[in-house]
């Protein structure tokens, strides 16, 4: 049992006063008093580290580690086969918990570079709708502009039409008192004929 437990719990060494110190884990079993205070002390640890209770917290995975491997020595010290059993069942945790992590944080990049492209995006967006709006001002000025033309030539028209009749008026008057002259002129000159 104690082989086993060296081999997720390894031994420390220290050099002190020319004597080298090794300390391992016990292979004792514990008792129902040990695991009720290994229980609170889990959970004085984790308040006073300010643990998350959701979410990826590194403290709390950090202590609750060492819970699991205080509780596969317990149980390694009284059976070593449920000792392995438990520590083939922890090695897959953190494995799975590994891959977890890398998705998440994979997830976490593909949702910044999403975040980063749709910011990027709306920026070219504001920019085109800017460019829209001073080429549609631009356009509304040229409206302007025409509108001006065309009044002002229809203004120009009327004028030219109401001067054209206006001439053309003094004209036929001009005309019709030629007209009504020369008869008159015609007419007295064969009234003196027939006398």
């Amino acid at each position: 049992a104690q082989e086993i437990i060296n081999q997720f719990i390894p031994p420390r060494s220290w050099m002190e006063e020319d004597t080298l110190w090794v300390q391992e884990a016990s292979a004792a079993p514990a008792t129902r008093l040990e695991v009720v205070q290994l229980q609170d002390r889990l959970a004085a640890l984790l308040a006073e580290r300010h643990a998350k209770a959701t979410g990826i917290c590194p403290v709390r995975q950090q202590l609750y580690s060492e819970c699991f491997d205080e509780l596969i020595r317990q149980v390694t010290a009284e059976d070593p086969d449920r000792g392995l059993l438990l520590l083939r069942v922890r090695d897959e945790r953190r494995t799975t918990l590994n891959a977890y992590q890398t998705l998440f944080e994979s997830r976490m990049g593909y949702g910044f570079r999403l975040a980063l492209k749709g910011e990027q995006e709306i920026i070219q967006n504001t920019q085109k709708l800017e460019k829209v709006k001073a080429y549609k001002k631009e356009l509304e000025q040229q409206v302007e502009e025409w509108k001006t033309k065309i009044s002002d030539k229809a203004k120009q028209q009327e004028e030219r039409f109401v001067e054209d009749e206006r001439k053309y008026a003094e004209e036929l008057n001009t005309l019709k008192k030629e007209n009504n002259a020369k008869k008159l002129q015609l007419e007295s000159c064969c009234v003196v004929q027939k006398r």
